[in-house]
């Protein structure tokens, strides 16, 4: 028998596939009339944020389905989705005012909505925290894919703890008349907020296209170790990057050996995987002829 999607799941489902239909939708619309996708103001905003959280959604979706069914998981995920909705919606109406959403206390109004936008942050932070909390308990998923969805979840949270110091640091940078995104002479705030948030994405998939290839789970776990390491290292340089006042390019000696790193785990993965994939067919197709003799 199929199993029955959770409630919960088809909730996240469909929030998260809203946000990414505005989020191409505005795709359409900067291909038809053009214009740059830079500053606070251009349709980057709600591009990157309709995608962004969109899969973000997509993917807790999934991860809710592998977690043991509680009392109060359809208010916690009913309340996520509706906070991003809402926060996407509110930075997409603001771009399409013609100001910016972060940061602009301009008019009162403005005001109001930075501040519903930055509430929604806490309350979306807390609800996955509570996710990654969870995630670390009985999961419907084998070893391989467990330690995946474990380690994505810790780098969402950690993402978003790193979108408070992007605020704080922000409002702070207000206060004092100077720009709210940088750090230093160069280092971009949103560098480092950026790197880890979409692991949850790619290393359950990278853990399922292995699977796939036919890589046992004890392969396939070990390269998810990797995986996960070499994501730690590349968030590691960009925090180096951001608070040693350096742009993204920037790149010196100490934050050099960290990329390099991060790069190297990276291909200790993929070829820990790889090199298993290509064993096994291998030795399937020795098998198969064998049979045939």
């Amino acid at each position: 028998m199929i199993p029955q999607r959770r409630p919960e799941s088809t909730m996240l489902f469909a929030a998260g596939s809203m946000l990414m239909l505005s989020g191409c939708l505005h795709v359409l619309v900067w291909l038809a009339d053009g214009g740059s996708l830079e500053g606070p103001v251009s349709l980057r905003k709600p591009i990157l944020f309709g995608l962004s959280a969109g899969a973000t959604l997509l993917s807790l979706g999934w991860v809710v389905g592998k977690m043991r069914c509680r009392s109060g998981d359809l208010v916690l995920t009913g309340t996520l989705a509706v906070a991003m909705l809402v926060e996407v919606g509110l930075i997409t109406l603001q771009q399409w005012r013609g100001v910016a959403s972060h940061f602009n206390r301009g008019t009162i109004f403005d005001g109001n909505v930075l501040l519903w936008i930055e509430g929604l942050i806490v309350l979306v932070t807390i609800a996955i925290a509570e996710l990654t909390r969870r995630s670390f308990g009985p999961l419907r998923a084998g070893a391989d894919m467990a330690l995946a969805i474990r380690g994505g979840m810790a780098f969402l949270f950690f993402s978003c703890l790193l979108g408070f110091v992007v605020v704080a640091w922000g409002n702070y940078k207000m206060a004092s008349g100077h720009s709210p995104e940088t750090f230093g002479a160069a280092g971009i705030m949103k560098f480092p907020h950026g790197v880890p948030i979409h692991a949850i994405q790619f290393i359950p998939i990278f853990t399922w296209l292995l699977k796939r290839s036919g890589v046992s789970e004890s392969r396939r776990t070990l390269a998810v170790v990797y995986a996960i390491a070499s994501v730690g290292t590349l968030t590691a340089f960009s925090l180096l990057q951001t608070f040693t006042g350096r742009g993204r390019f920037e790149v010196w000696w100490p934050s050099a050996a960290v990329l390099v790193a991060s790069a190297v785990l990276l291909l200790i993965s993929v070829w820990i995987g790889l090199s298993a994939a290509v064993w096994w067919r291998y030795a399937d197709q020795k098998r198969g002829r064998e049979r045939t003799v």
